[in-house]
């Protein structure tokens, strides 16, 4: 997830308390950023994305697939990121969800372990990703897709999913133990990926869904939560000074417009429709650094 532009990290609290409000912060607990993003890796959407979920019953328009995305890449370089385009592979359609193949920490990235129907999205992700980072590998029996990992502030939060197992956590937690990262694995029972429950907006402020009971796990000093009825909007990006969210959540974003003028931020809503038709969200579409 995407960290904000000189945002503000805040004292661990006790957990994941929830408030009400703009948190007191005093001069001593301002501190850095974690990272300012300036790069994602994007991958092209395949003719084979519109056939692979029409014969399981799901209607795919792909030119607007397509404009999505373009619109997607526009927002990221408005956020100042430049996006470097990997060319989809039509083997495996659902390879524009590029967040899930690699966990990218400068100056390295870990390739993940995908389910079988992805599992050949891997190779080329990581042979791109050479170019900026040394390139790191799971064991045989850990999975692990980067919809699972949520960097708050210094600590990294790892879902245990369907899709990622406590071998992958632990992996995780080795690959950034040089960063000087922590790492906690959270269980999400009821959701894809962590990052489909739980965004971090910045400045100390966590979105989740409200049946998400692994919020408890998280250090930070506001929660606030989507409305019941509108789930998908709890996955956010933050990039920089933009946050970009799912359009089409009345209400939830007069929440998410509250954090961002309290913080100066700018929203960004995104057209994402087709692509929720194939379990994606905001994150899935870009790998960042």
């Amino acid at each position: 997830m995407g960290e904000g532009c000189r945002r503000r990290a805040l004292p661990l609290p006790g957990r994941g308390r929830i408030l009400a409000g703009e948190p007191k912060v005093s001069p001593e607990h301002e501190v850095r950023q974690v990272r300012e993003l300036t790069t994602a890796l994007m991958r092209r959407v395949p003719d084979s994305y519109e056939p692979f979920y029409g014969a399981r019953g799901i209607a795919i328009d792909l030119q607007t697939a397509r404009a999505q995305h373009a619109a997607y890449a526009d927002a990221l370089r408005a956020a100042g990121v430049r996006v470097h385009l990997l060319d989809a592979d039509e083997a495996w359609p659902d390879c524009v969800f590029v967040e899930d193949p690699a966990v990218v920490v400068p100056p390295r990235a870990l390739i993940g372990r995908l389910a079988a129907h992805r599992e050949g999205e891997p190779p080329p992700v990581q042979a791109a990703l050479r170019e900026w980072h040394e390139t790191v590998a799971l064991d045989g029996g850990a999975r692990l897709e980067g919809g699972d990992v949520l960097h708050v502030e210094d600590t990294t939060y790892v879902g245990l999913t369907a899709r990622t197992n406590a071998r992958g956590a632990d992996a995780l937690r080795d690959f950034l133990a040089p960063a000087g990262r922590r790492v906690v694995a959270v269980r999400v029972p009821n959701y894809l990926h962590l990052k489909t429950a739980a965004s971090y907006l910045g400045n100390g402020t966590l979105l989740a869904v409200p049946d998400f009971a692994g919020v408890k796990a998280f250090q930070v000093d506001q929660v606030i939560h989507t409305d019941a009825a509108e789930p998908v909007a709890a996955n956010c990006l933050r990039v920089n000074g933009d946050l970009l969210v799912v359009a089409g959540n009345p209400r939830t974003e007069p929440r998410l417009r509250a954090f961002a003028e309290r913080h100066g931020v700018r929203v960004v809503p995104l057209e994402i429709s087709e692509f929720q038709k194939g379990d994606g969200s905001l994150t899935c579409l870009s790998t960042l650094w």
